[in-house]
């Protein structure tokens, strides 16, 4: 039979070490995880969060979230700093969690080409002990797989999330489905700026 030793370890050396485990439960969970101050100024990212977005903790930390993160000025339709914005706000506002619908956000690694990205993201207030909110967590998943291929005509499962970058032949399917997507864009956008433009200009052709 095993006897419990006695633990004479202080009462601050006991709680160092419940702060350090907690901190690598942090650091080391699968769940990606962005921690932003309420002005979203980023203070942490773990390493799961980081290895989605191929970015490291110190080129992040401290920025603002959307200087950190903004739009691919290649994609004409780009929404997510709009729509992230948005979420934090209601968060901060409302006191609780908001889940994100489908949402593309590309991302663009360190010294990389923008690369295509679509997330299921979930944001949510951390309070202290009088209530106040000093946090915000942000919360991703990553849908790109599942998206493309359902785009790109094929219905089969999405089993294993492809990582693009180890791959040639899986980075060459993702460039041409990053193209095929950009050129499907720019296309819808120059189709709604001809109607715009053909519906102002009706009237005038109508007085002659």
């Amino acid at each position: 039979m095993t006897t419990l030793q006695p633990n004479f370890r202080s009462p601050d050396a006991l709680m160092m070490e419940a702060q350090n485990a907690w901190r690598r439960l942090f650091e080391y969970s699968p769940v990606p995880v962005l921690l932003l101050t309420p002005d979203l100024k980023i203070v942490n990212a773990n390493e799961s969060y980081l290895h989605e977005v191929m970015r490291s903790r110190e080129a992040l930390a401290g920025l603002q979230m959307f200087e950190a993160f903004p739009d691919n000025p290649y994609a004409a339709l780009a929404d997510g700093v709009n729509k992230l914005g948005a979420s934090f706000e209601k968060a901060l506002h409302e006191g609780r969690g908001q889940t994100m619908a489908l949402q593309r956000y590309d991302i663009q690694p360190e010294g990389r080409p923008w690369q295509v990205r679509y997330w299921h993201p979930k944001n949510w207030p951390v309070f202290d002990d009088n209530g106040s909110i000093i946090a915000l967590v942000h919360h991703v998943t990553d849908a790109t797989a599942a998206v493309l291929s359902s785009r790109d005509g094929s219905h089969a499962p999405v089993l294993l999330k492809p990582h693009p970058l180890n791959d040639p032949l899986q980075r060459a399917d993702m460039a041409i489905l990053q193209a095929r997507m950009l050129v499907r864009e720019t296309q819808e956008a120059l189709a709604r700026s001809r109607a715009s433009v053909e519906e102002l200009v009706a009237p005038t052709r109508r007085k002659y």
